[in-house]
């Protein structure tokens, strides 16, 4: 279980999160929608750091060694390849084989990474991020600028990840994706939860929040 309790996050003199309390069970995926959905994600990561709160697995600190994040807007360094990247991480997880990623999510793996489309950049950075074998993943925008096979690709490996024991939190800036792949849906507005949904409430979250449904921006 992971407790995010009264979580309050400023940036200046203004406040992103306050008060936010989440309570999300180990082995489930649980969609973050509304706004702000970076923030905690990015907080949960710890690169921010809340003014009050806490942020806890199983009543102890949540570790960063044990999650993986992907960022929204994946960067890499200006000459690396995509097959440079992969052999890095390889190195220090010489167990992970990435061919299956690979042919889910297929690269250009002699091009330069930093050069690369947004969609296989994000395409990239998960296959880079699955192989870490984290069992806490972070994933902010997964479905953001790719196209629809690839979406589905996506969303078909986060099912996966959800019946293989890992904890997911995954933030979109629309309901489509989300639906049919996770167990709960939180939803974020003036700073805090403005609702939690079941799997099979989207179609309430969607009516209740004003968020419409749709694929997500390219």
């Amino acid at each position: 279980m992971i407790t995010i309790d009264a979580l309050r996050v400023r940036d200046g003199e203004r406040t992103l999160l306050d008060g936010v309390t989440m309570h999300l069970p180990a082995n489930a995926v649980h969609g973050i929608a509304g706004e702000e959905r970076s923030t905690l994600l990015r907080a949960v990561y710890g690169l921010l750091m809340p003014e009050s709160g806490r942020i806890t697995a199983h009543g102890h600190p949540l570790r960063r060694r044990d999650m993986g994040y992907l960022e929204a807007n994946p960067h890499f360094w200006p000459g690396l390849t995509a097959r440079d990247c992969i052999d890095l991480v390889r190195r220090y997880n010489p167990e992970s084989d990435p061919a299956p990623l690979l042919r889910r999510l297929p690269v250009a793996q002699d091009a330069e990474a930093a050069a690369a489309s947004a969609a296989e950049q994000k395409r990239l950075a998960l296959v880079l991020l699955l192989m870490q074998r984290k069992r806490i993943l972070l994933l902010d925008e997964p479905f953001r600028g790719l196209d629809i096979e690839s979406i589905f690709a996506v969303q078909q490996l986060i099912l996966q990840l959800g019946t293989e024991g890992r904890t997911l939190l995954v933030a979109a800036d629309s309901l489509t994706p989300l639906n049919g792949i996770c167990d709960d849906l939180y939803v974020l507005g003036d700073g805090g939860v403005r609702g939690r949904y079941e799997h099979y409430e989207f179609a309430r979250a969607a009516r209740e929040t004003g968020l419409t449904p749709g694929f997500p921006e390219k």
